[in-house]
């Protein structure tokens, strides 16, 4: 379970691929690091004075929160119900359908390929992954930042805590 002092910055990077673990630290009450594959991560404590303060570089300095917060701002993020994804993949599930019934010629990054029923059982199936993930409290966007093609997701079963 997370227990967050802050939640800002850190949930989103948390959510961009990053999990959350706070650790003891000799002169604060926790730390916590997000471990990112493409970063050292982002830790940030609590001190004595209710100051919390954040590191990029692996604790060698530090900056106020408000100050980090400034150099990294929270994206927007519009999560979906499970109630709105079900109803959305149904639809989706209809039209990619039809789409592999009258063998549609599409564009993709991939270039123009003619739709299959191969191609829509796949998206079918990541779609009602999807949703059983969203049943079983996963978060995951309709949007960042407005932008509707990319997705993020957050899992509160990825990050853990451990505290002084």
């Amino acid at each position: 379970m997370f227990k967050a002092k802050w939640m800002g910055a850190l949930a989103v990077t948390a959510l961009v691929g990053g999990s959350v673990v706070s650790v003891a630290a000799a002169n604060a009450k926790s730390v916590e690091t997000i471990v990112d594959a493409e970063s050292d991560g982002v830790m940030s404590y609590t001190d004595d004075n209710g100051n919390i303060w954040c590191s990029e570089n692996n604790g060698e300095t530090w900056v106020s929160e408000s100050d980090y917060e400034k150099e990294n701002p929270v994206s927007a993020i519009e999560w979906w119900t499970y109630d709105e994804y079900k109803a959305w993949a149904e639809q989706e599930k209809s039209e990619m359908q039809k789409m592999a019934d009258e063998k549609a010629v599409v564009e993709t990054s991939e270039g123009t390929v003619v739709w299959t029923q191969e191609m829509t059982d796949e998206i079918v199936a990541e779609n009602e992954q999807t949703l059983e993930d969203i049943k079983n409290g996963v978060l995951v966007s309709k949007s960042v930042d407005g932008d509707r093609e990319g997705m993020a997701s957050y899992n509160s079963n990825d990050i853990a805590t451990i505290g002084d």
